[in-house]
Formats: C-alpha cells, sequence, structure tokens
C-alpha cells in the first residue's frame, strides 16, 4: 500500500474534536481496512492511511496483549475509533486512573496533552482507526511509578514509535 499524502481542503487548517472523530468514523466505514495491516503479526503494526499538514489519519492493528503505554500526542488534539475487536483505555486525570473499555464502532475524541494508555485486552486482533490534528509531530512517553506519572521523554515524528 503507499502512503497518501493529499493537499487536504483549502483554508481548512485546524479541526474540531468532533469532525475528528466523524473522520475516523468515515475510514472506518471501509470494508476492506483489515487488508492493509498484517492482523496475524505478534507486534502492533500500523499504516498511515492519509497526511496533510493539518490532518493525519492511521490505521493500527493490536494483536491479543499488544499495548502502547502511557504517551500523550504533544500538541495535537485527536480521536481513535475500534473497527474490530476491542480496546482498553487508560487515561490519567486528576492524579487517578480511569478505564474505559471501546468496542467495535465505539470511539472517543481527546485533546492536546491527553495523556493515555490504549491496549488490546481482549481474545481476538483489534483494529482501529486514528486521527489527529494536527499531524503528529511526536509523543512523550510516561511511567506510572507509586501513582505519579513520569515523563520518559519525547519520540519525535519519523523516530522509531
Amino acid at each position: 500500500m503507499s502512503i497518501a499524502t493529499t493537499a487536504g481542503t483549502p483554508g481548512v487548517n485546524r479541526f474540531t474534536r468532533h469532525q475528528l472523530l466523524r473522520t475516523a468514523h468515515l475510514f472506518a466505514s471501509d470494508p476492506d481496512l483489515h487488508r492493509y495491516v498484517d492482523l496475524d503479526a505478534r507486534e502492533r503494526t500500523w499504516t498511515r492511511l492519509d497526511a496533510t499538514e493539518h490532518l493525519e489519519i492511521w490505521l493500527i492493528a493490536w494483536p491479543v496483549g499488544s499495548g502502547t503505554g502511557w504517551h500523550d500526542h504533544l500538541e495535537s488534539e485527536g480521536a481513535f475509533l475500534t473497527v474490530r475487536g476491542e480496546l482498553a483505555e487508560q487515561t490519567w486525570a486528576s492524579g487517578t486512573v480511569h478505564d474505559r473499555f471501546l468496542w467495535e464502532g465505539e470511539g472517543r475524541s481527546f485533546g492536546a496533552r491527553h495523556v493515555h494508555n490504549v491496549g488490546n485486552l481482549g481474545d481476538r486482533p483489534a483494529l482501529s482507526v486514528h486521527v489527529y490534528s494536527p499531524a503528529l509531530r511526536g509523543m512523550t512517553r510516561y511511567t506510572l511509578v507509586d501513582d505519579v506519572l513520569r515523563p520518559l521523554g519525547v519520540e519525535r515524528a519519523g523516530e522509531q514509535w
């Protein structure tokens, strides 16, 4: 598959969280989406479906037991939608971990600097669409130690994710 890089929509340089989630739903409606990633891989695999400076769309395959670890998306807002399987999301707010499950067809949006940990706790591979605005510049990685979320460092876009 070739990565699409489009010119975008002239004059549109920012998307609301609602628009990001609607975009995730639009891309998730492709019945052949699963063909762009290896659902039998032992580790998470991903491919960028489309990108402009202001909007980036990713498809991620999640083997059973795989996860992201704690991270944010720097200044990008985002949304993600579970296309197949189920995903668990832990978020960090007010010094507390909050758990949420996203079943097939369910998604959520989030603001810039949102810190979360996403994983597949289900019994079969999962598939999800992720949308960011502006396009991802990187992620801050965190570790949770003694009920404190501590930054480990920033991974810039183009480096090993």
